[in-house]
């Protein structure tokens, strides 16, 4: 039976021997909430029949214990997407292939020939996929997981641009992803090392950045060329910037491309190409000019750590005029004279 502190205008119920607040000052509300949720229990412990559990306590949970991955800022900015379609959902169950699949085909554009947006559609589903891959399999929320649909991708979506589709690219971009992928393209960074770049990794004097390892990935401290010095260089001094996060928009850091990038790429005409493939493009080019694997693979962060470990007498300061490299490239396809971007040594 609900009860009433004196000092409260809501009613607590008894759940299972819990008690907890009804959340309402209508004693009718309550009792009828009383009754349910112990039926619920009743139902679980007797029938074997789940309680309803929400999509936000899903999401909650998950990201929780995956916050150590590094990945979880994507997964972050796919969950957080998906919430205004799934956020009001109070029973897991409720999502399936069709709501999905709706959502997607309306919202994303995913359709059913290969195209740029049935990559990113596959990446959300492949987030909200995990959730509930996890409620089933790890947390026993739910009986069973929903197959959901997989888009049809278009082929070498990591392809290398040529360096005129890196201008035609370019000239397309707005101002704040211009200055993110130009930093991209100099340097071979992942996108998720770009975008949460802070300047306390960067060091302006010395041309040098630090990234930030993971148990899995490389932290490395890389020189900066002439080509990403130019955009800290403009970033760094203008008036208003941010104290923390190099690349902001309106103010406000920066996790993700976002539809910006697809839609700079339909005007640029370039197809089968996404963010990820500026690292492919700069390993690319220095490849093409020589550059030997070891040292692309410094500079890309590609290296294990083993193999690493066989490489620690490859100074910084040996490595800037192979990271000069992407200065040239852009020099000369540009009519400009190498000499501007010398970087000594």
């Amino acid at each position: 039976m609900p009860f009433r502190r004196p000092s409260s205008r809501k009613w607590q119920i008894s759940v299972n021997g819990v008690r907890i607040s009804a959340g309402t000052e209508d004693f009718q509300e309550a009792k009828i909430l009383e009754a349910k949720l112990n039926h619920d229990v009743w139902l679980a412990n007797k029938m074997g029949v789940k309680p309803p559990l929400s999509w936000k306590a899903a999401v909650v949970r998950f990201l929780k214990e995956n916050a150590h991955k590094a990945s979880i800022d994507t997964t972050i900015y796919r969950l957080r997407w998906a919430d205004p379609y799934l956020g009001h959902i109070s029973d897991i169950r409720a999502i399936n292939r069709d709501l999905l699949d709706s959502i997607l085909t309306q919202r994303r554009g995913a359709k059913s020939t290969p195209c740029s947006a049935n990559s990113t559609a596959n990446r959300h589903m492949a987030a909200v996929s995990a959730v509930l891959g996890a409620a089933c399999n790890k947390w026993d929320w739910i009986e069973r997981k929903p197959i959901f649909r997989s888009y049809p991708e278009p082929e070498s979506a990591s392809r290398a641009l040529e360096v005129h589709e890196w201008f035609a690219l370019k000239a397309e971009l707005p101002e704040h992803l211009k200055h993110c992928a130009t930093v991209a393209l100099a340097t071979g960074l992942r996108a998720e090392k770009v975008f949460k770049l802070e300047w306390s990794q960067i060091d302006m004097q010395r041309r040098m950045l630090t990234t930030k390892g993971t148990a899995n990935k490389l932290g490395v401290t890389i020189p900066l060329n002439e080509t990403a010095m130019s955009i800290l260089r403009e970033i760094h001094t203008s008036p208003v910037r941010h104290l923390t996060r190099v690349f902001t928009y309106d103010g406000i850091p920066l996790d993700f491309y976002g539809r910006a990038w697809n839609k700079a790429m339909n005007r640029a005409g370039i197809e089968g190409f996404n963010w990820h493939g500026l690292r492919h493009t700069c390993a690319t080019w220095l490849a093409r000019e020589g550059v030997p694997k070891e040292i692309r693979e410094r500079l890309c962060g590609w290296s294990s750590r083993e193999t690493s470990d066989r490489y620690t007498h490859l100074e910084v300061e040996h490595l800037r005029k192979h990271a000069a490299v992407i200065d040239t490239v852009l020099a000369q396809s540009a009519g400009v004279s190498d000499t501007h971007f010398a970087v000594s040594a």
